[in-house]
């Protein structure tokens, strides 16, 4: 079975303000043009077709247009759509039985029997080439219970699920297991980890049974463990951060029973990539110089790299947008890297519980702009300005 992995569109996600819809489109004449040349037998999407739950509705009609022009360039490609953190599952499936006369197949939430979870509906036979179990984002604590209560239900439900496909798959096709969660390989005996806000968990939880799993929610492609080429995130086609400067892509897959798939890594052409210039921070002044000599014609995204002991200007993002008034690229923000050496008197982990008790709530705000390199003075007018209208409410 050939399948094209995709995950973490976020449509209608934009930029520090700016729309992003000529990129989206770019992607997905790529990706149309993809699917004619190779034509898989399914096309899946491992969640996060849209950045928010609620999306506007020129971002549904781009879905929707997508969709379909993905069905004409493979009317005999099988689509595999499932719900991820970002997306509302019931929205996403609400023209789920219409969708079907076009082979794509919508999973948003997780149907429930008397018995616990419905594990046919979550399963797909891709003609006689093989079978694909789609799951979409479900936290953990809300996942069907299983038999035995005791059991933790994320993975009975992963156990559950591929043991129904096995009872299925009676001819040994090859099976594919779609799932948007963050996993890692760790030892089976730890449960779950909390890294940079985000919960993983151990590979382990997926079961067995399964030959090639297609993941999504982390957004830079890549195996676990990176000698792994059964377990994949596609990643994301578009940088949706200034921390995703890397190459994107979609994954080709061919998908046999019992043994490794052979994965082919499809890279995607960026129509405006971010960047973070200079490599090394600088200061203030001299970030603005190498914005203006930044090419006319380079269209990207831009994150100037500041190194600073006093913060930036007030109206640092307004001298930014001047510079690059005229050019091809789109100024968003800054990196802030503070030289705190200059900073130590400021600083009020130095200080007592008694002293910090103190202090008034606008030195503490000053204290803190001034340590996290912020504008100081703009911020300080804000608050001076609340702080003000806090005191007139209390007299009336």
């Amino acid at each position: 079975m050939r399948i094209l992995h995709t995950s973490d569109w976020h449509l209608g996600h934009e930029m520090h303000s700016y729309k992003r819809n000529d990129e989206f489109d770019d992607f997905f004449r790529q990706l149309t043009a993809i699917v004619r040349q190779h034509r898989p037998d399914a096309l899946l999407v491992s969640g996060d077709v849209y950045h928010s739950a609620v999306p506007s509705a020129a971002t549904q009609t781009m879905y929707t247009e997508a969709m379909l022009a993905l069905h004409e360039a493979c009317p005999t490609m099988e689509i595999i759509v499932t719900a991820g953190n970002h997306d509302s599952a019931s929205r996403l499936e609400v023209d789920r039985s219409l969708w079907q006369y076009f082979k794509v197949h919508v999973v948003g939430g997780i149907p429930r029997t008397n018995e616990g979870a419905d594990f046919d509906s979550l399963i797909f036979h891709i003609a006689d080439k093989g079978i694909v179990a789609a799951v979409p984002h479900v936290f953990r604590q809300n996942f069907p219970p299983g038999p035995d209560a005791t059991a933790d239900r994320q993975q009975a439900f992963y156990q559950g699920l591929m043991q129904r496909v096995g009872e299925i798959n009676t001819n040994g096709l090859p099976v594919v297991l779609m799932a948007h969660l963050a996993v890692s390989h760790r030892p089976s005996d730890q449960q779950s980890d909390l890294v940079g806000g985000m919960e993983y968990f151990p590979l382990s939880v997926l079961g067995k049974g399964y030959d090639y799993a297609a993941l999504g929610h982390l957004h830079r492609p890549h195996q676990v463990p990176p000698a792994n080429p059964r377990v994949r995130y596609a990643g994301a086609p578009l940088a949706i951060t200034f921390d995703e400067e890397y190459e994107h892509s979609v994954t080709l897959v061919e998908v046999l029973p019992g043994v490794a798939p052979v994965v082919e890594v499809i890279p995607l052409t960026l129509l405006r990539p971010v960047k973070t210039i200079p490599e090394e921070a600088v200061a203030f002044d001299d970030a603005l110089k190498i914005l203006a000599a930044l090419p006319d014609d380079d269209p990207c995204y831009i994150r100037l790299n500041v190194r600073t002991t006093l913060g930036i200007p007030p109206d640092a993002s307004e001298q930014a947008l001047g510079v690059a008034r005229g050019k091809a690229c789109r100024f968003c923000t800054f990196k802030i890297v503070e030289e705190r050496r200059h900073a130590a008197s400021h600083q009020i982990v130095d200080i007592t519980p008694d002293e910090l008790r103190q202090l008034s709530p606008l030195e503490i705000t000053r204290r803190y702009l001034f340590q996290r390199g912020l504008p100081t003075e703009e911020f300080m007018k804000m608050m001076e300005q609340t702080i003000m209208k806090i005191e007139e409410e209390k007299t009336r």
